[in-house]
């Protein structure tokens, strides 16, 4: 009878992957098959791919498992996908000895250490005796083991870990364990001939601390470096599309305001794979991906005191973008020096997206997580603007511009999140809070180009029966200049095309009386 197996080639390496093709959501991202099998025994052949959680990496590892693993047959599996279509695919299938583990299994909360290392170890020793006996005698220590099998019989092996950083997410704070965890990986993955390949995945990427980095091998592809990986994590707009067409359910607009916007360079935005699905499955878009995990994460980090963290995260909240330097951040998640750290922390958490030095709040889902964290920290003036914004918003409808200008007004009195309001600028991330609600009744634009200029605010409406309303906002200036501009330029044309009459609002803020100004105008599509 065949032993039992802890890690090495096990005889379900094939399950995952099989399950994966059963479900009706299936996208085929078996590319990327080829694309490490190129660097297999090679100088490259160390790969650590970093995520947020569910956005497909488990499921990548699974694929990997199937197509690699020594004494089990899965060409069936892969009849019809693309990874058929690779020059190497033949070459590699179900011919190595691979040993798959998930780290979280032995570095989580409950185990220290020294104790996951010795167990792990220990297990893998189990499964090298039975997979090679009469080699490896009394010897314990598991490089060595594996370096013996190899000088004597050639086998070499390829490692696929899951969650290789748990330790530093799960047991944050204990620096002596996350040191010897890392020289634990040095030891075991750093120049050793008995390797081909090891691919490990998680949410963080490699951990660098003092000069270097004990896995300075590694090539990394992160969610600010994502490289030529990027379309195997997250679904791309066309695998959008066709999963839309497949269930008729939802429109790809729709689940491009919920879900896109995860910047990954050359390769566009990428969506978030998890929330895609059960959308779909659902026939609804909301916040799933918060399901999984849960958001405390979030209000943990955003309330970190540094200069210029509140600022940020109410600007992003408005929806606007904000400069960070992420060169600083060394991955310890308890030990942030600056207001940069944490926002390159919640890049690579899933939270913001980042390209070419700036960062943003990438969809609707994450937009609607940081804005209820924010009104459970009761963040002074930003906490009462969401609060109010339906209250805003009915007052726009009801064309009722003093009540308009007199909630503008008690939110500016306490000011907090903003070092100043004297700009055009501010005034305009405010009001973009101010009108939050909205984006459940209307498609927000900001500025849109539209008639003979540029709109500060186009709101669609996204159903019959509610009026298209156009922002203009003026700072030291009058709300009628505002309005005035409106009409001469035409801003209200391309809303007219969705709504039967539109509310015309002009906004200002005057410096010197420190008082709100507003007038709302309607018109009405002309029927001929």
């Amino acid at each position: 009878m065949r032993p039992y197996y802890f890690f090495l080639n096990r005889n379900k390496n094939g399950d995952g992957f099989l399950e994966l093709l059963n479900s009706e959501m299936f996208v085929d991202k078996t590319s990327l098959i080829e694309e490490i099998n190129s660097r297999i025994s090679t100088k490259e052949k160390w790969i650590c791919v970093s995520r947020p959680r569910r956005f497909g990496k488990t499921t990548a590892l699974e694929m990997l498992a199937a197509y690699y693993t020594k004494g089990i047959r899965t060409e069936g599996l892969f009849r019809g996908l693309k990874a058929m279509e690779g020059r190497t695919f033949y070459k590699h299938l179900n011919a190595h000895n691979v040993i798959y583990v998930n780290f979280n299994d032995y570095f989580g909360k409950a185990q220290s250490a020294a104790e996951g290392i010795a167990s792990f170890s220990s297990k893998m020793v189990e499964d090298l005796n039975h997979a090679f006996p009469d080699i490896l005698g009394d010897a314990k220590d598991l490089a060595l083991c594996l370096d013996m099998i190899c000088q004597v019989t050639g086998e070499k092996f390829i490692f696929l870990a899951d969650e290789w950083d748990c330790i530093f997410r799960l047991r944050r704070g204990r620096k002596e364990e996350h040191e010897e965890f890392l020289e634990f990986l040095r030891t075991l993955f750093k120049d050793k001939s008995y390797l081909e390949l090891v691919y490990m995945t998680g949410i963080l990427p490699v951990k660098k601390y003092s000069t270097g980095s004990a896995l300075n091998m590694f090539r990394e592809f992160t969610m600010l470096e994502p490289k030529r990986l990027s379309p195997y994590f997250g679904f791309t707009e066309d695998e959008v599309a066709e999963l839309c067409r497949r269930q008729d359910k939802l429109s790809l607009k729709e689940l491009k305001e919920w879900y896109d916007g995860y910047a990954m360079g050359e390769w566009g935005h990428i969506y978030n794979p998890r929330s895609v699905t059960e959308a779909l499955n659902e026939g609804k878009c909301c916040d799933y991906w918060n399901k999984t995990g849960g958001y405390s994460e979030l209000e943990e980090y955003i309330t970190r005191d540094f200069d210029g963290l509140g600022e940020a995260i109410v600007h992003m909240l408005a929806g606007e973008e904000t400069e960070v330097n992420v060169l600083g951040f060394s991955n310890d998640l308890d030990s942030f020096q600056d207001k940069d750290e944490v926002i390159t922390a919640l890049i690579h958490l899933g939270y913001l997206t980042y390209l070419g030095g700036k960062v943003w709040i990438p969809n609707r889902e994450i937009t609607e997580e940081f804005a209820n964290s924010v009104k459970k920290l009761s963040w002074g003036t930003v906490t009462s603007l969401l609060r109010q914004s339906k209250d805003l918003l009915a007052a726009t409808y009801n064309r009722d511009a003093d009540r308009v200008a007199a909630m503008l007004e008690s939110v500016h009195d306490d000011m907090h999140e903003f070092k100043e309001y004297n700009s055009e600028h501010t005034l305009k991330c405010v009001i973009h809070l101010a009108y939050y609600a909205a984006q459940d009744e209307y498609s927000l634009r900001f500025e849109e180009g539209t008639g003979k200029g540029i709109a500060d605010c186009l709101m669609l409406p996204k159903k019959k029966g509610i009026p298209g309303i156009v922002l203009e906002l003026k700072y030291n200036r009058s709300a009628q200049e505002a309005v005035a501009q409106i009409r001469q330029k035409n801003y209200a044309q391309e809303v007219l095309r969705v709504a039967d009459r539109v509310l015309l609002v002009g906004i200002n803020y005057d410096k010197g009386t420190k008082k709100h100004q507003c007038i709302i105008e309607e018109i009405y599509k002309h029927v001929e």
